[in-house]
């Protein structure tokens, strides 16, 4: 790619207005690229890059910088600053996890400084709210004190714009960043840079030297508030790091292109048309394209990777081993008996076409599966009837819907509902490609999907997920930079409000800043209330097709004294009329049953089974309740007796468990009690130094061996050499995010051999998980020229069924 392909400061850019949802992927990748990219230098030699650097050995400091740099990372910095210097103003580190890109991206903050008189002159560091004080720490300590660095969060954060240009360097998290760049609806296309200039929050009204996105895999996602708000964002230089770069498809890498402005590929039509679309049709070419693309603006190097003859990394060598368990007579009665129920559900959906709508409870269907694995509490615990899943799950659609009308009214309904049918067109339908479409199958605090956890729709319309509702419900007030708007008068106008609301129990939406109830009954409501049918979803795409548009297509509530009032119907104009049967798509249009549930022979026989049949062969009321107990008395599940086998023959190395679900940590810390085993714990619900705290403990000579971690609190970014050992209770969707897990203890400073252990079922979801898994790394290793081939797609419908292959 030539330079004149990319960008310099003088382009003026326009992030887009409106969130935008990927669509679910349906092509192949015969084969993947044989020629991969061949970066691990661009070229540059160690003698080279230390001759650029003004190094006259190996031994040599950088001036400013109190570490040395290992042969690997003087190369690093060698051509992050020739990016600095070229008209791309930034790029891609995206060296494997433990490879030390932080370090590599204060070294290059140290040579390339703005000049004193500059009139852009901070440094901002964007990360997740998890590393604010780790990157505070690292660049105090390595380059002996030359930048004022500041914590720009909670009630730490700066209110003057004059106060955060005297810092040289800003550290905040994403979501601190997106309140800065809320953007009113009612702009007119064009002119959002112009009002967050002027009326922005303070981030947004500041001009920097650099930002730095740092586990930048949490922009991939163009729709999300975090990657448009980076977009906008104004800077001279532009970096992202981070170690998985594509996570579940190609246009992951749009988020990144996006927020660096490389043109033209920062212009969603220019990648879509070039490569996002050419998917379909030739993947292998669309994959080229994506190399040809990141080629001059990507430096990955793998721990596997050798620099002039020699190994780019002396690490102690990593064993990940995959512990297939059986479980007891009791737990696998307890999985089938649940498992059986399920596909009774699943035929129940096919017959009545009602897939889509119940797409929510397909995903969390399989969730309660998934817990099952890890321990029949963290279900059991949620009802006392066993025999309906759906009473497991998240709830029924109808009954839901009438709560909400009556506590909401039709018209919020309506809009809500009309939210949700855009977003199902733009996940399910491939000609909905480039739909605007309000919302996200992600949580706007965690970044999850909605398939670990039940959405919840709150107040003001917006929706995140179960257990962000009640990590924040529970949460202590901050202010997290609302303020700062408008004048000194305004502020404290507006600071007193919410202060007064938030004494009243209130807690801002995460999207909107909304002052909401996350406690009342009658303001929260399941999501699955507002999925549209198939039937709605085939009007609307057909109506979509005619050239309708949406004052032509608009969901009416019918009046009380309808018949079947509870029911959501979609009214189109004559000129637009709706098929009575799904079959009456092309294939293009909605996928169907085979696609998403089943091989047809094994639907047939699902079919076959009648709904209302009633089991007599279940679990007995005594085994539910034995494990339906999660006090001191609760009973040890396969997983968790595992887990004190391999400690107990840990010795004195120290040990990070790992759990997606803080109610799992709960139980083991239970039972670590019994054991007499001490442990530690860092999740989401601790407060920011309650985790320090945590990590300081755990790192101390002497201290507890074990500690707990929360997946998606602890797997990205900590230091945790400290340990060697790792046991990972439940798997996630991507082995990319075990993976960075698993790198918090195999990475620079570690001495001790690695030895992971990822705790299995036999013949359960989890083994149909691990296929899905090995399909996501091979798409990731596609883009980057790496790997050998798989089939190309996210996390969908499509994907579920192949997880939960029997259903």
């Amino acid at each position: 790619m030539s330079e004149g392909k990319t960008n310099n400061r003088s382009t003026r850019y326009s992030a887009p207005s409106y969130p935008i949802i990927y669509i679910s992927w349906r092509a192949r990748l015969a084969e993947f690229v044989t020629n991969a990219i061949d970066n691990l230098s661009h070229g540059i030699t160690v003698r080279d890059a230390m001759k650029d650097l003004g190094l006259r050995d190996k031994t040599d400091f950088l001036p400013g910088l109190d570490v040395r740099l290992l042969p690997h990372q003087v190369i690093g910095v060698s051509w992050m600053v020739a990016q600095e210097s070229s008209t791309r103003r930034g790029g891609i580190l995206a060296d494997d996890m433990g490879l030390g890109k932080t370090v590599q991206m204060i070294a290059t903050m140290v040579i390339n400084q703005p000049e004193p008189d500059a009139d852009c002159r901070v440094t901002l560091v964007v990360v997740p709210a998890a590393l604010l004080q780790q990157w505070k720490d690292e660049i105090d300590t390595k380059t002996n004190g030359i930048f004022e660095t500041h914590v720009h969060h909670g009630k730490d954060k700066i209110k003057k714009l004059s106060e955060l240009q005297s810092k040289d360097v800003i550290i905040t998290s994403y979501p601190t960043l997106c309140q800065d760049f809320w953007l009113p609806k009612d702009l007119e296309p064009g002119e959002e840079a112009e009002y967050l200039a002027k009326e922005g929050g303070i981030l947004a009204r500041a001009k920097f030297f650099r930002v730095v996105a740092d586990e930048a895999q949490f922009i991939r996602n163009r729709s999300t508030r975090a990657s448009t708000s980076l977009a906008y964002i104004r800077s001279i230089y532009r970096w992202m790091l981070t170690g998985t770069p594509v996570t579940n498809t190609l246009a992951d890498v749009y988020g990144l292109l996006r927020f660096g402005r490389f043109r033209p590929w920062n212009d969603w039509n220019d990648f879509n048309a070039y490569v996002a679309k050419v998917q379909y049709e030739d993947a292998p070419l669309a994959g080229q394209r994506a190399q040809a693309i990141l080629e001059p603006l990507i430096l990955r190097r793998t721990k596997n990777s050798t620099l002039e003859g020699e190994p780019i990394l002396q690490l102690p060598p990593k064993d990940i081993e995959l512990c297939m368990l059986e479980f007891s007579e009791e737990e696998r009665d307890l999985y089938d008996s649940f498992e059986k129920r399920s596909k009774i559900r699943l035929s129940k959906f096919i017959k009545e076409r009602t897939l889509v709508k119940n797409h929510a409870v397909v995903l969390v269907m399989i969730l309660r599966l998934r817990q099952l694995c890890c321990h029949p509490n963290l279900i059991l615990r949620d009802t006392d009837d066993f025999e309906d899943p759906t009473l497991l799950m998240a709830g029924d659609g109808e009954k839901e819907l009438s709560r909400a009308i009556k506590f909401m009214g039709k018209s919020w309904v309506n809009d809500v509902s009309w939210g949700f049918l855009e977003r199902s067109a733009a996940s399910e339908l491939i000609d909905f490609a480039d739909l605007i479409a309000e919302g996200n199958d992600t949580c706007p605090v965690c970044h999850d999907l909605y398939a670990n956890g039940s959405g919840r729709i709150i107040e003001c319309g917006h929706e995140l997920c179960f257990d962000c509702l009640l990590e924040l419900s529970n949460a202590a007030v901050a202010h997290d930079g609302i303020f700062g708007y408008g004048s000194e008068k305004q502020n404290m106008e507006v600071e007193r409000a919410y202060e007064e609301a938030a004494t009243k129990g209130l807690r801002p939406c995460p999207t909107c800043k909304k002052m909401c109830d996350f406690n009342a009954t009658n303001k929260v409501f399941k999501s699955i209330a507002f999925e549209p049918s198939d039937e709605e979803l085939t009007a609307y795409a057909n109506a979509h097709r005619r050239g309708s548009r949406r004052h032509q297509v608009k969901y009416e509530i019918k009046d009380e004294d309808d018949e079947d009032n509870m029911d959501v119907d979609v009214d189109i104009s004559e000129s637009s009329p709706t098929p009575n049967k799904i079959e009456e798509l092309s294939e293009d249009e909605l996928p169907d049953a085979s696609s998403i549930f089943a091989p047809k022979a094994k639907r047939a026989k699902i079919s076959d089974v009648k709904p209302k049949r009633k089991f007599d062969d279940g679990p007995s009321d005594e085994v539910i309740a034995t494990w339906r107990k999660g006090d001191d008395n609760l009973e040890a599940s396969t997983k968790m007796l595992a887990l004190v086998d391999l400690l107990k023959k840990s010795g004195d190395d120290k040990t990070i468990c790992y759990s997606q679900w803080t109610t799992m940590l709960d139980l083991i810390d239970k039972l670590f009690s019994r054991h007499g085993i001490q442990c530690l714990r860092y999740d989401g619900r601790m407060d920011r130094p309650s985790r320090e705290a945590a990590l300081t403990n755990f790192k101390r000579p002497g201290g507890p061996k074990v500690i707990l971690v929360s997946t998606r609190c602890g797997g990205v970014g900590l230091n945790l050499v400290v340990a060697n050992r790792v046991v990972n209770m439940d798997l996630s969707w991507n082995y990319a995010a075990e993976s960075q897990a698993y790198d918090r203890v195999h990475r620079l400073g570690q001495e001790k051999d690695v030895f992971v252990k990822r705790l299995v079922v036999r013949n359960t979801i989890e083994e149909r998980m691990l296929k899905l898994q090995d399909v996501k790394t091979g798409l990731a290793e596609a883009a980057l020229g790496e790997g050998s081939g798989g089939k190309l797609h996210r996390l969908s419908v499509k994907d579920i069924k192949h997880v939960g292959a029997d259903l």
